[in-house]
């Protein structure tokens, strides 16, 4: 390819026939057609052609066939700076040279995923105890009711391991004596409470004179007493876990007993000394360790029942990914797949990052939570969690089709002003890439005019160029 004499600039010439010209001056198009033949690239080097014949020069004494006629100006394609390309229009047409505009990148960018597994959420982790010492005489069914059998007897099937549970479902029933003992303590005040309430009321009644006020006056402080003795029993059996209607109940039934045998039958019900053990929440009984017969305390663990419509995600999060987290508000949003599911994602959330690095690894340890209303996933369970973050501050959004790369080095090719035919090269870094666009930062900024035809022979045009020299 020779050069006009004017530096920097080529004149676009009807190529001489190939038969016609010697083998020493056989045009480049030649030997990159045969090039091209072997690596399958003939479209591309088909196109980038016409620009080359338009960038092949020869001085009129070298080829006097090939000058123009007289008066007849042919079309340049010059090299107006060291990265800019002047392409007349007919030329740019036929190459199917072609802009789009630029934008700022707005797709979110996922950080490498963190690898990590399931675990149950410890704040939905109940270890039911009973609140009372006493022997177990009944065991909660799965339909709601109760069974007097041990397991394994005839009858209603009485709760177990894997059965799933409503909140406030009857789990096992006791008979507490200390329960026994503290109702019946409560109908011994109330009682007291009724006889001495009575006492100073006839007190008083009586003329002056007939009763000393010292009398009246310690009647007053008995009545007292035992009114803070009624509700100190009350507030115990409140701490019992008796609602005020059982506590009530208690009292309007003492303040009827007339007689000891009243007073027996009154304490002689099958619900005097009852003790029922309900699970606080909706969930699934993942232990039971007692049974119909059992005389237990209040520090044995009756039954574990876990909500496993949510799990916890414990996981390890880079060093280096902890600048990215650490910007983004909580709860952060993740999603969650399993190494035995290929597509299955699950929704969850990041709530909390460690404060201690592990030295060795250079990880930190993060727990957050994920959805497993549909009980698809199971504690244990290896998994991923992916977060994905907001663009980079200075990320522009390019078609790949106007991305030029050569191994070393990526370039673009934007036009300026959509008015004037020039097209200049700058050079980009390439953060990130999608099918069919690229983020770029540095070179190229939103609105800027990108070439997303013939990308490729604009390059090869300006490196096959002569040097730029500036006038």
């Amino acid at each position: 390819m020779n050069s006009s004499p004017d530096s920097g600039t080529v004149v676009l010439t009807p190529p001489p026939p190939l038969a016609a010209s010697p083998p020493a001056r056989r045009p480049l198009l030649a030997y990159v057609g045969q090039v091209g033949s072997l690596v399958g690239t003939v479209a591309v080097l088909a196109a980038g052609a016409l620009l080359f014949r338009h960038l092949q020069a020869k001085s009129p004494a070298e080829t006097p066939s090939a000058a123009p006629a007289a008066g007849a100006k042919a079309p340049r394609v010059e090299r107006v700076s060291a990265d800019t390309l002047s392409v007349p229009a007919e030329v740019a047409k036929s190459l199917g040279v072609r802009t789009q505009e630029a934008k700022a990148a707005d797709r979110p960018r996922p950080l490498p995923a963190f690898q990590g597994s399931l675990a149950i959420d410890s704040n939905r982790l109940a270890r039911i105890h009973s609140r009372l010492a006493g022997e177990v005489v009944a065991l909660g069914t799965p339909e709601g009711g109760e069974s007097e059998r041990p397991t394994g007897g005839a009858g209603p099937r009485s709760l177990r391991a894997g059965d799933a549970v409503t909140a406030g479902q009857l789990l096992a029933v006791l008979w507490s004596k200390e329960l026994g003992e503290k109702k019946s303590e409560l109908v011994d005040t109330t009682l007291k409470l009724k006889l001495d309430r009575e006492n100073l009321a006839r007190f008083r009644s009586l003329t002056e004179g007939v009763i000393a006020e010292r009398q009246i006056r310690e009647a007053e402080a008995t009545v007292r007493a035992d009114e803070n003795a009624v509700a100190r029993v009350e507030a115990t059996l409140r701490a019992l876990r008796l609602n005020d209607d059982e506590i009530k109940a208690i009292g309007l039934g003492a303040e009827k007993v007339g007689s000891p045998e009243e007073r027996r039958e009154l304490s002689a019900g099958r619900t005097w000394a009852r003790v029922e053990v309900r699970s606080p929440f909706a969930g699934v009984i993942l232990e039971k360790n007692t049974n119909v017969g059992d005389v237990t305390d209040t520090v044995a663990d009756l039954f574990k029942v876990a909500d496993l419509s949510r799990l916890t995600v414990w996981v390890n999060v880079y060093e280096d990914d902890l600048p990215a987290l650490q910007a983004l508000p909580k709860p952060i949003r993740w999603e969650v797949r399993l190494s035995n599911q290929s597509g299955a994602v699950y929704p969850g959330q990041l709530e909390q990052i460690g404060a201690l690095l592990d030295p060795n690894q250079h990880t930190v340890p993060a727990n957050g939570t994920v959805d497993n209303s549909k009980g698809e996933l199971r504690a244990g369970q290896f998994a991923t969690a992916v977060v994905v973050v907001p663009p980079v501050p200075g990320e522009v959004e390019v078609p790949t089709a106007g991305l030029v790369e050569d191994g070393k080095d990526s370039v673009v090719f934007v036009q300026p002003d959509p008015a004037a035919n020039l097209y200049t090269r700058r050079a980009v870094t390439v953060t990130r890439r999608f099918h069919d666009v690229a983020y770029v930062s540095g070179g190229v900024k939103p609105g800027d005019r990108v070439v997303i035809g013939a990308a490729i022979q604009l390059k090869q045009a300006l490196d096959d160029a002569p040097d730029f020299v500036a006038k």
